[in-house]
């Protein structure tokens, strides 16, 4: 176990800080440079996982039969070790809700893979992307390796989030005409690179697919920390992230942020320190935006060299309103304290709590619509996206029984459509991207119900399900799975965000074993 958890220590490694750091000094073929990564290790250090495990399964049964009378030792020292090891590693307790759902979606991406008529792309995945059978697989390994093996020892998340906060410092340099790496040499700011590449990450949807997870870290440790110094450190990253997703130049990231301010104030109705830092974390946000576009405009960068013109970052930057609702929310603060110190204030903390919380739910609501109503949802809404989500439906409605129950294949998308559709049908892509082609409907359910079909879709879906349920005290697994989740609707599974997916659900999973190991021990002990 201390060689598997030290395994496990130096995968977390690899997994959240070489591979979001490491871009083989260019931004050319990044995809595949990740992706080539994250297999050799995942496919080295699970496997070493599976080696071990194995032979611990044989050698146990011939240990007993060689040494019969088991274990030495006076039975009341026999007794108290099994009590400790279940305390330490959880591994006697039985299969979880999440992990019978984590084993099904494995077996939903099997069988989709061996009945799907397009083999290599379907075990590989399609060129560029590569989230066929092989990386489904690897993304259920990395769930059960973290929740088996994980010693909770926090050097190794510390080094992640390290990591992250480098990667938050580079993107704000490449958003201030910055290049420390020299990632953007032989680009103009005129170049596609320029404005939608950002940090070790890349496309910027990529980066709020990567911030999805690693922001509901930092936001978790500064709600829920108890050190001050720890609580400073994830506030400073937690702002930066939150600030760095508003001007990154994607809408879904606006989204994010919007969607993790309002999950705090929700949680702070029931705990008036979780929404005093909650409205800490959005005036922190209000005071950062205007800095810096006001650094922006001192350096002289025009909004093509700063943030992409095409969406609402821009004018969000811009807005001078920003100043009165980080006053607004300094002075809440400020009071917000002093109720605190009186315990009879409880119910008026509730009060306010819920009348924000009402408040920011009525303007979200209005928010969506007005974003739904700028186009027709056949037509350009979101990017042409409307559009592909309903072609690929009718894609998954012309199929025969075992395509819908299986799909056409993991990853196999594009082999699907352009063979089932003609290229008229299909939304034309433009600019850089014309005579390119859709390698997943930029939705993930959608996607994996065409892929995987029903039953690939229902396992993910109960994946999600049970971890809500399951993992609903932990706030870093909550958290990462309401960000990752909101990304999905417009997004897609990519190297750089849904292995940390299931490393949090690993995380969370092992917190909880370890929850009930320790439960269990106290009990057997009474």
């Amino acid at each position: 176990m201390e060689f598997l958890s030290l395994l496990c220590h130096l995968f977390i490694i690899g997994l959240t800080a070489a591979l979001p750091l490491y871009t083989g000094g260019t931004y050319w073929k990044l995809g595949d440079t990740k992706y080539t990564l994250f297999r050799n290790v995942a496919v080295f250090c699970l496997g070493a996982w599976i080696a071990i495990s194995a032979w611990q399964s044989i050698r146990g049964p011939m240990l007993r039969r060689v040494r019969p009378g088991g274990e030495t030792g006076k039975p009341e020292e026999r007794g108290t070790g099994r009590k400790e090891q279940r305390a330490v590693t959880g591994c006697r307790q039985r299969l979880s809700a999440v992990d019978i759902w984590v084993l099904c979606y494995g077996a939903a991406v099997i069988l989709s893979a061996l009945f799907s008529r397009y083999q290599a792309t379907a075990w590989s995945g399609y060129n560029e992307w590569y989230m066929g059978a092989l990386s489904q697989l690897l993304f259920t390994g990395i769930y059960f390796f973290v929740s088996r093996c994980y010693d909770e020892k926090q050097y190794s998340l510390l080094t992640g989030e390290a990591a992250f906060f480098v990667v938050l410092v580079l993107g704000m340099c490449h958003r201030l005409g910055l290049d420390p790496l020299g990632l953007l040499k032989g680009f103009n700011t005129d170049s596609w690179e320029y404005s939608h590449m950002l940090s070790t990450i890349g496309n910027i949807n990529w980066f709020c697919g990567y911030c999805s997870v690693f922001a509901a870290f930092s936001v978790a440790a500064y709600l829920k920390g108890r050190a001050r110094w720890k609580r400073f450190a994830a506030y400073l990253v937690s702002i930066m992230a939150l600030t760095m997703l508003m001007i990154q130049g994607s809408d879904i990231g606006i989204v994010l942020v919007a969607v993790c301010l309002f999950v705090c104030m929700i949680l702070g109705v029931w705990d008036a320190g979780i929404f005093r830092r909650g409205i800490a974390l959005g005036t922190g946000v209000s005071l950062l935006l205007p800095l810096y576009g006001l650094l922006t405009k001192l350096i002289g960068l025009s909004a093509r060299e700063a943030i992409p013109p095409d969406g609402f970052s821009r004018m969000l930057v811009d807005w001078q309103g920003w100043w009165v609702l980080a006053a607004a929310g300094l002075s809440l603060y400020i009071g917000l304290g002093r109720l605190l110190r009186d315990p009879g204030k409880k119910r008026l903390l509730r009060r306010i709590a819920m009348s924000i919380v009402a408040i920011l739910a009525l303007a979200g609501v209005a928010g969506v619509l007005a974003f739904s109503l700028r186009g027709s949802f056949e037509g350009g809404w979101g990017n042409g996206r409307g559009a592909l989500w309903v072609l690929t439906l009718q894609g998954f409605r012309q199929g025969g029984f075992l395509q819908k129950l299986f799909g056409v294949g993991p990853d196999c998308f594009a082999e699907y459509m352009y063979a089932a559709f003609s290229q008229g049908d299909i939304p034309a892509l433009g600019g850089r991207w014309s005579g390119t082609v859709f390698a997943n409907a930029h939705n993930e359910w959608i996607n994996h119900l065409l892929n995987l079909g029903v039953a690939g879709t229902v396992c993910y879906l109960g994946i999600f399900a049970s971890a809500a349920r399951r993992y609903r005290s932990y706030l870093p697994g909550l958290l990462a799975l309401i960000l990752y989740g909101t990304v999905s609707l417009t997004g897609f599974q990519q190297v750089l965000s849904t292995p940390f997916l299931f490393l949090a659900l690993g995380l969370s999973e092992r917190n909880q074993r370890n929850v009930h190991a320790v439960d269990a021990a106290e009990r057997e002990e009474l």
